[in-house]
This record gives C-alpha cells, structure tokens and sequence, in this order.
C-alpha cells in the first residue's frame, strides 16, 4: 500500500566523539519499518532523495539519510578520517538516532559502494542488532590495479602525514548512463573527490576482512551489483556473497548497469526489487 510521505526534515545526529552530522529525514504515521541510508565516497545524503521517494511510500517507512563525518553539510575535513573505524561509528550513531525516533520498529539499512562495505561492517557487530540489510556494490576490491609506487606513496602519506588529501575523481561515465544523473554529479557542490592515505587503506583493507569474515554474517542480506562496474570489481564482491553464512541471502545482478544501479537507466525495476525483498521481511515476528 502506497502512503503519503512529508518532505525531509533538516537533521543533527550526535556520535559519541562529539560531532554534529547532518542528516534528512523521511517520516510518516504508522511507519512499517526503518531504513537507514549508507552513502559512499564523495557523497552525502542528499543523493538519496529520490531513492526515499520510491521506498518510502511503497514500504511505508521512516527514512533516514546521514552525512557521514567530511561528507555533505556534517563537518571534518573532505576526504579524512583520523580512524576508519569513526565511519562504521557514524552509520551506527545515524541508527541509534533513527530508534530513538521509531522505537521498537525493525531496522535495516541500505549501503551503497564504501556506504554498503560500512553496512557490512557494522552489521558483524551484534550490538548493532540489526534485521537486515540491502548492499549495491559494495566496495570489497577496486576494479582497477593501483600502481605499487602509488601504494608507497600511499603508506608514507597513511604514517607521517594522515591529513594530507589527493584528487580521486571519478569520471561520471563510469558511474550511470543516465545524462541526467551524470550533469547532476558534475554540479552538485556537497560532492568531493577528495581522499587521504588512512581513507584510502581503510577502504581496501575493510574490503580485505569482509571477505575473511563473511562466515560470520547471518543476517538477511540483499546484494545488488552492476555487472559493468569499472570501480568495484564484481566477480570479488560475488565471492564473498557466496561465503557469507546468512541463509536468508540473496543476489541480484543487473548486467548492463554500471557502479550507480539507484542513478542508472531502468533504475526503476532496481527499486521495484528492493521493494518485493523488504516488504515481506517488514512483517516478519
């Protein structure tokens, strides 16, 4: 059943190191559930709005999308992280907020590239205590082989200089086919292509250990990848699906879509997917 959504409201959310994030937040009467969303790298909330509109009243749920620490309005400088881990901290803290607002409802949370290797992170936690989660393409291994001279460079940055950012823009035609998605990536100001050394490891080394503790994950799970994506590689990200322990997994591949299905052409039926996954697990005891 379809329901009546408000517009988002402006949100702060407190983490336990004492930041301000800033987040939007979909909210109804009666809502069945909460999805929290999980944005990548170089992206923010915001970019998520037209995925709340399509989940929101088709599964009747609060919706809360975070700026994670350096990204969109939340603070800290683009593109740096003191610890990797504050990010999988952040997520939780956006969750914590979203129960406090809806106690007692079920919990899921939805991640997108390093957004669904955070989900997957913080989903291994048993105090998270989540009931679900729904990744697409989440960053498990990069597509492209990084120069070792670059790594060297790399780990110097990560030990003596942590702060120290570098450009790593992504060309938008390796994103989405849809022009439209791709003008809106182009002028959008709260995007970064930012990264530093600690970023950079955290991000390849998180990918490193979902794969060696994807044993441990029993949660419902829905991974989403684009068969044609040049920025996380698949074939590593179906690997650790196949090892993950969960026996409510499912793996859906849509082999024309690039790194962005929920901003690609026929993006459409990638929502009309995610609804028939959530809804019945909506109203499960």
């Amino acid at each position: 059943m379809m329901t009546t959504q408000s517009p988002p409201r402006d949100v702060v959310i407190p983490t336990p190191d004492g930041l301000s994030l800033r987040g939007w937040h979909w909210t109804r009467p009666n809502p069945r559930g909460i999805l929290v969303i999980a944005h990548g790298f170089g992206e923010h909330g915001g970019c998520y709005r037209h995925v709340a509109d399509a989940l929101g009243p088709a599964l009747e749920l609060d919706i809360l999308s975070p700026d994670l620490r350096g990204h969109g309005r939340s603070p800290g400088p683009r593109g740096v992280v003191s610890r990797y881990e504050d990010l999988i901290s952040d997520l939780y803290a956006a969750v914590v907020w979203a129960r406090q607002v809806q106690p007692g409802l079920p919990t899921y949370i939805l991640g997108h590239s390093n957004g669904g290797q955070l989900t997957l992170r913080l989903a291994l936690e048993p105090d998270a205590a989540l009931d679900g989660v729904v990744v697409i393409n989440p960053s498990i291994k990069l597509a492209t082989h990084v120069a070792y001279h670059k790594l060297l460079i790399g780990r110097f940055l990560r030990q003596f200089a942590p702060s120290v950012t570098l450009g790593a823009k992504l060309n938008t035609e390796i994103l989405t086919s849809d022009p439209a998605m791709k003008r809106e990536h182009q002028t959008d100001p709260l995007r970064h292509s930012r990264i530093s050394a600690p970023l950079f490891f955290g991000m390849v080394e998180g990918g490193q250990l979902l794969a060696e503790h994807a044993g441990e994950f029993t949660l419902p799970l829905l991974m989403i990848l684009g068969g044609l994506d040049q920025v996380i590689a698949p074939e590593p990200s179906r690997l650790v699906f196949e090892r993950i322990a969960s026996d409510d997994k499912t793996l859906l591949m849509y082999p024309k879509m690039l790194h962005e299905p929920l901003n690609e052409v026929g993006r459409e039926q990638v929502f009309a997917d995610i609804i028939s996954w959530l809804s019945p697990r909506l109203d499960r005891p």
